[in-house]
């Protein structure tokens, strides 16, 4: 999507002309831009992350810079998606000790027992012997952040 096509879905988005993009706008344009819906959370911390911020909501280049950063971050979450569900061969919903040795292996990474255990045990926040998509999620973004 290039520029002017961000500015027409912009003001296409700009309900009732004010100049900026209010809570309601933004659900609208990232579902007409990703097939998304934004939940109230992501889009508070989108809005507290803006500096100096004027208006209760996204002024056009502001839309402009979250339309390039945010498509970044769903490419992101799809990998990782796709990640835990070829680990998680079963459709389980979740990642066992035997599926993470698996993922060694397949990688053909050498690692003795202890260290698997250690790093499965950091994973496995509750210590149910699972590993959520949502703790793989965050274990990936960690470690892509560093």
């Amino acid at each position: 999507m290039n520029k002017n096509d961000i500015e027409k879905l912009f003001r296409e988005c700009d309900r009732k002309g004010k100049g900026y993009l209010d809570r309601e706008d933004i659900k609208v344009a990232t579902i007409r831009l990703y097939g998304l819906k934004m939940d109230k959370y992501k889009i508070e911390r989108l809005l507290s992350n803006i500096p100096n911020r004027v208006h209760p909501g996204l002024t056009l280049d502001q839309f402009i810079d979250f339309v390039y950063s945010y498509k970044h971050q769903i490419d992101h979450e799809d990998e990782n998606r796709e990640t835990f569900l070829i680990l998680d061969r079963t459709c389980k919903g979740f990642l066992n000790k035997d599926d993470f040795i698996r993922a060694f292996e397949r990688l053909n990474i050498k690692l003795n027992p202890d260290a698997i255990d250690s790093a499965f045990k950091q994973l496995d926040v509750d210590g149910d012997g699972r590993i959520s998509y949502r703790d793989f999620d965050f274990m990936m973004n960690y470690v892509a952040e560093e």
